[in-house]
C-alpha cells in the first residue's frame, strides 16, 4: 500500500526548500478551497465566482510554474490518501509532525482516541440527518470519526485557527460530508470566516456570519431567523462530542 503521509512530505519538502514551509501548507489548503468551489464545480470550470479567483490568484503568486505543479501533485496525493483512507485524517498529522511538532502544545486528538469519544457520544444515534458539532476542531478528525458511524448527517466545526479552519473544511469536502466549518472563536463569538460544504450541492462556499448556522444558532436559543437561516432543513439538537 502507498504511504501517502511520506509521498506528501516529499512533495512539500520539495517547495520547502524554497519558501516557508508553514506558509506553502497553508497556501496548499487555499488553492484546494479555491479549487473545489461549487461554482468551479458545477459550471465545469466554465463560469466564475470572481472573489474566488482574485483569492486563488493572490495566492499563487509567489510562485513559479513548476512549483505550482507541485501543489497539484500534493493535492492528488492527498485525495488519494482519501480515496484509499477514508476518514482518516492525513492534513492534521502532517501539521503536527512537519509545521507545529507541537509548538505551543498543538497536538490533535489521536484518531484512536477520537472513534472511541464519537462511539461514546453517539451510541444509539441510528437516523439520518442529525447535526454533529465540535467548537474546537481542530482539523476536524473527530468528526471523521462521526462519519465512520453514519456520514449522513450534517456536521459542523468551529476553531479559531485559520490553517486548522482550513484543514477541515477541505477533511470534510474530500470525504463528502456535508455540513459547515466557521474559522470563529467559539468562546467569545468572534467571527473570522467559514464555509459550507455539500450543503447546496457539491462544493465549498465561503459564508458570512449571518449564513453561519454555528454563528447564529450560538445562544441554543430556537428562533425563526435559524430556521430561515438553516441551511440544512433539520430542527434536531446539535451532538457536541466531548469526553465529559
Amino acid at each position: 500500500m502507498t504511504d501517502y503521509f511520506n509521498e506528501l512530505t516529499k512533495q512539500m519538502n520539495q517547495l520547502g526548500r524554497r519558501h516557508d514551509l508553514a506558509r506553502v501548507f497553508n497556501d496548499l489548503l487555499t488553492m484546494g478551497i479555491c479549487s473545489y468551489h461549487s461554482t468551479n464545480i458545477k459550471s465545469r470550470l466554465q463560469e466564475k465566482d470572481e472573489v474566488n479567483e482574485r483569492l486563488y490568484l493572490e495566492t499563487i503568486k509567489p510562485y513559479k510554474k513548476e512549483e505550482l505543479e507541485e501543489f497539484s501533485k500534493a493535492l492528488g496525493v492527498i485525495q488519494l490518501n482519501v480515496y484509499e483512507n477514508p476518514y482518516s485524517d492525513i492534513l492534521g498529522e502532517y501539521f503536527m509532525q512537519q509545521i507545529t511538532r507541537g509548538q505551543n502544545g498543538q497536538y490533535f486528538t489521536p484518531e484512536p482516541v477520537c472513534d472511541m469519544m464519537a462511539r461514546m457520544n453517539l451510541a444509539g444515534i441510528e437516523s439520518e440527518g442529525k447535526r454533529i458539532q465540535e467548537p474546537a476542531c481542530g482539523s476536524g478528525r473527530m468528526l471523521l470519526s462521526a462519519a465512520r458511524i453514519n456520514h449522513r448527517n450534517y456536521f459542523y466545526g468551529a476553531d479559531n485557527s485559520s490553517t486548522c479552519a482550513k484543514m477541515a473544511t477541505l477533511n470534510f469536502f474530500l470525504n463528502g460530508l456535508k455540513g459547515e466549518v466557521a474559522w470563529m472563536n467559539s468562546l467569545s463569538m468572534e467571527w473570522f470566516g467559514g464555509w459550507h460544504i455539500n450543503m447546496d450541492g457539491l462544493g465549498i462556499t465561503p459564508i458570512e456570519k449571518e449564513q453561519s448556522q454555528l454563528w447564529f444558532e450560538a445562544p441554543k436559543i430556537k428562533t425563526r431567523e435559524f430556521d430561515k437561516q438553516a441551511q440544512g432543513k433539520t430542527t434536531e439538537p446539535a451532538h457536541q462530542l466531548t469526553l465529559f
